[in-house]
This record gives C-alpha cells, sequence and structure tokens, in this order.
C-alpha cells in the first residue's frame, strides 16, 4: 500500500482524524496537533542554530505543509518572532 493505517480496537481504520484524536489524547496525554507544533518548533529551532534545512524539507514534506505554513501555525514552541527569509528552503 505505500501508506500507514490507523486503526481502532476493531482494527478498522479510524473514520475521522478526531477520533484518532481523541484517542491519541487518551493513551498520550496530548492532541497530535501538540506534537505537531513540538516537532515543528524543533526542527525550526535546528535550523535557525545548526543550518539544517533537510530536515525542514523533509518534515515539511511529512506534514504537508508549506514552511510559510509551519512558521506561521505550528511554530509555537520558539520565543522569538521568526520570519520567513530566516530558513530558506531552495
Amino acid at each position: 500500500m505505500g501508506k500507514y493505517l490507523i486503526t481502532d480496537k476493531n482494527n478498522e481504520p479510524y473514520k475521522t482524524s478526531s477520533k484518532f484524536g481523541e484517542y491519541f489524547k487518551s493513551i498520550i496525554g496530548y492532541n497530535p496537533y501538540d506534537l505537531r507544533k513540538a516537532l515543528t518548533s524543533k526542527c525550526i529551532r535546528e535550523c535557525l542554530t545548526e543550518g539544517n534545512t533537510e530536515a525542514l524539507e523533509r518534515l515539511s514534506d511529512t506534514q504537508g505543509h508549506s514552511l510559510t505554513t509551519m512558521l506561521n501555525n505550528y511554530n509555537t514552541y520558539n520565543q522569538e518572532n521568526i520570519i520567513l527569509d530566516t530558513c530558506l528552503i531552495d
């Protein structure tokens, strides 16, 4: 198949992302968006401090979001305001 399937207790794929989010939060204690925010913030921090743009590109591909979307919506754990031009991806 080439894709990951996440199934419920009855081995059926979750019908909605909100149902999966509820299940995920009941096990982990955080919802999937909290995890996305933490991973994005960490990756952006590494881009700024170490110049690791490859990791940021991979994360963008994995999440299916542009760098602008990641910076505007998921970069919540970096204290300073990061502008788009700071991490350029060719």
